[in-house]
């Protein structure tokens, strides 16, 4: 059942607990009823809207439906794939958890999940080979900001967030090419996003926008004196295996633009998701990752700066 009752319960300043006990139900049900899990009573809703001095029709009216399915951020998702659901401005979007997890290090709790190309409510159990009964518009919270971006800084801000009670943030793990289209889509409400110093992003609609910080970007090898990359030219020329980005990511970009100025272009490598995973691949044997300067740091690792860095949201 689609309700407003925790976004309204928020403004209200009331606690879950405050609100369960003035209304006169547990806090489980009210959790319950704020996910779309369980139907109130009649008696119920309205104690509910008593409580919070709405009417019963505001807390509990259909679900819009000109919100439609949700649309993915950053690509579509194999069916099963978990993920979590927010809502920037008339759309519902949804984003995938081992995204999170890539970037925040903790476990992150699904709103639902693909089922055949649509997304399901975690609520629903039934039987996903077709979708008779299955019910699109129920997630158990659509509130908060959707943020894009690469730096582990904005998951773990989001964790932190969370833990402290404060506004919900959706951090989802896009390269900086990646963010760009997720502004020009719609899908996004911010993102955070780094370039070379001297040369911002362009981002491809108005926005406010801040300095995050500055750092440098460049190659991370294993610091043994077999492994230690001391020049792009040593890693071109020996074609080392390397940890890389995808096309649009600024890291790679950094990459690129080293490799053309010695005269060279490709390495031979698999892709990564981010500045962590191209640091644990090296952790792992891979000779080389191109990768944030922290992200080498905190895993022990030799780095070769190729560029400073501004970052923005």
């Amino acid at each position: 059942m689609s309700n407003c009752v925790r976004e309204q319960r928020i403004r209200s300043g009331l606690g879950q607990s405050e609100l369960a006990a003035q209304a006169g139900v547990t806090r489980q049900q009210l959790g319950a009823i704020e996910a779309g899990r369980h139907s109130p009573s009649v008696d119920a809703a309205l104690r509910i809207a008593r409580a919070l001095g709405l009417p019963v029709e505001t807390l509990f009216a259909p679900a819009d439906a000109a919100l439609g399915t949700p649309v993915p951020v950053g690509g579509p998702l194999p069916v099963g794939a978990p993920v979590v659901v927010g809502r920037v401005g008339d759309r519902r979007v949804y984003a995938p958890v081992r995204h999170l997890l890539s970037t925040s290090e903790a476990w992150a709790v699904a709103d639902g999940f693909v089922a055949d190309g649509f997304v399901a409510d975690n609520g629903d159990h039934g039987d996903h080979g077709d979708h008779g009964g299955i019910d699109l518009m129920a997630y158990s919270d659509e509130s908060g900001l959707v943020v894009g971006g690469c730096d582990p800084l904005l998951g773990l801000a989001a964790g932190v967030l969370a833990r402290c009670g404060g506004p919900r943030v959706i951090a989802v793990h896009l390269s900086t090419g990646a963010c760009v289209s997720a502004l020009a889509a719609g899908v996004v409400h911010a993102v955070v996003v780094h370039g070379p110093q001297g040369d911002p992003i362009q981002p491809p609609v108005p926005v406010d926008r801040w300095r995050v910080a500055s750092w440098q970007v460049g190659v991370a090898s294993s610091g043994t004196a077999r492994r230690t990359i001391a020049s792009v030219e040593e890693l071109a020329t020996r074609r080392l295996r390397t940890a890389q980005r995808e096309v649009g990511a600024g890291t790679q970009g950094a990459l690129e633009r080293a490799l053309t100025r010695v005269g060279a272009s490709g390495l031979p490598g698999p892709r990564v998701d981010g500045h962590v995973d191209a640091a644990r691949h090296v952790v792992a044997g891979l000779p080389a990752g191109i990768t944030m300067e922290a992200a080498a740091c905190a895993f022990g690792l030799r780095f070769l700066p190729l560029e400073t860095h501004r970052s923005e949201l």
